[in-house]
């Protein structure tokens, strides 16, 4: 039987560039209660021990990064695990930036229960901050709707 103090919920994150993943991360882990972990830091075993994984990542060049889609792909299939995605990318629009991990996940029989991308900030050359795009995202209200996207996983997945 598991440890009341263990959690349940593990998040694999892909963040560089400013850290705007990990702040969501953080924010979605400190609702879950979930274990954090950057995805250089988790092996497969890991993944199994959880009833709820969450996969995140920033969105580089039209797609979720390419450390965790490589990850997925090493993964066994899961027996319809539960998972969640989140991301931040410079396009207000970029869940259609999960297309390519959505189907790795259906592939490796991964039940995905949830989404989530919020803006983040993006400075493509960084002795060039006047050229930052979105500066200063996520803003508050972007934390506060990853907060709720949370909430609403744990009322429905974990109680």
């Amino acid at each position: 039987m598991e440890n009341a103090n263990e959690s349940k919920v593990l998040i694999v994150y892909c963040s560089r560039h400013l850290g705007n993943t990990y702040k969501i991360a953080k924010v979605i882990g400190e609702e879950l209660n979930a274990t954090l972990k950057e995805i250089s830091d988790v092996t497969q075993n890991e993944i199994t021990k959880y009833c709820l994984v969450g996969f995140g990542s920033g969105v580089y060049a039209f797609g979720m990064d390419r450390k965790l889609i490589k990850f997925l792909k090493n993964l066994e299939n899961s027996g319809k695990k539960k998972v969640f995605l989140f991301s931040t990318s410079a396009d207000p629009k970029g869940l259609k930036y999960h297309k390519k991990v959505k189907k790795i996940l259906k592939n490796k029989e991964f039940e995905l229960i949830g989404e989530f991308n919020c803006q983040g900030e993006y400075l493509p050359f960084p002795f060039l901050k006047k050229l930052s795009l979105n500066r200063g995202k996520p803003f508050p209200e972007d934390i506060e709707k990853a907060r709720e996207f949370a909430r609403e996983l744990h009322q429905k997945y974990l109680k």
